[in-house]
């Protein structure tokens, strides 16, 4: 069973889960570190950084500061589901 505390929406959210926002996020910021890497000064990741900035930090600073608040217990719980693909 899901805790009730990471199935706060937001509506800018759509209805997505607090996990299945930072997952998202993490994935994005992964895609972001690689462009980093590789193109540090082009254009398109100057897009892509103020894309995410735009789109999905604000959302996931949220998201991030309510798990936090649940018990370690919990968080560990619902990262080991996010891991196997059950969010």
């Amino acid at each position: 069973m899901t805790d009730p505390e990471l199935t706060t929406t937001d509506s800018d959210a759509n209805e997505q889960s607090d996990l299945a926002v930072l997952v998202r996020a993490r994935q994005r910021l992964r895609e972001l570190v690689v462009q980093l890497e590789v193109a540090p000064f082009a254009q398109q990741t100057a897009e892509s950084m103020r894309a995410y900035l735009d789109e999905d930090a604000t959302r996931a600073s949220s998201a991030f500061a309510r798990w936090r608040r649940l018990p370690e217990q919990s968080r560990t719980s619902q990262v080991g589901k996010a891991a196997r693909g059950q969010l």
